[in-house]
């Protein structure tokens, strides 16, 4: 009884290796081309890196280096501190410096705010250009315009 038992038990694990055999393979099949693909993406990939740095080389001696325009202004910045002692030098309320600057009125009561402290982060450059223009005038001029 125990080699009946023995011999049927092998039996069943020969035939459930074969059914997991025959639903795995197609799986196997698309894995195998998905490993293929992937290697030939990697290989093109390292062929255009390198025909970059190859380009790059030859643009590099090509064309002589300049100094971008951002550079050659003067850089500048402008805290909280700055917008409150600017807009008192002018002598204009938040709203009137609101409108001068072509922002908001809570904008300009965050930049004041005791969180900005520090060096503000203005997200347009129309803005800081305009914030910097306020900053070399007078109130004569301010009135002119």
């Amino acid at each position: 009884m125990a080699n009946v038992m023995k011999a049927l038990k092998g039996e069943i694990s020969r035939i459930a290796r074969m059914e997991v055999n025959a639903a795995l393979k197609p799986i196997k099949s698309v894995n195998a081309n998905q490993r293929k693909y992937i290697a030939d993406l990697r290989r093109r990939i390292e062929l255009l890196e390198k025909e970059k740095r190859q380009l790059e080389k030859v643009v590099s001696k090509a064309v002589p280096q300049e100094t971008p325009a951002a550079a050659e202004a003067p850089r500048s910045w402008i805290s909280g501190q700055g917008v409150r002692a600017m807009r008192k030098r002018l002598k204009l309320s938040q709203a009137a410096f609101a409108k001068a600057a072509g922002v908001s009125l809570p904008t300009v009561v965050n930049w004041e705010s005791s969180k900005n402290t520090g060096k503000l982060k203005i997200r347009q450059q129309k803005t800081f250009d305009r914030l910097m223009q306020l900053k070399g005038m007078s109130r004569r001029d301010l009135d002119a315009e």
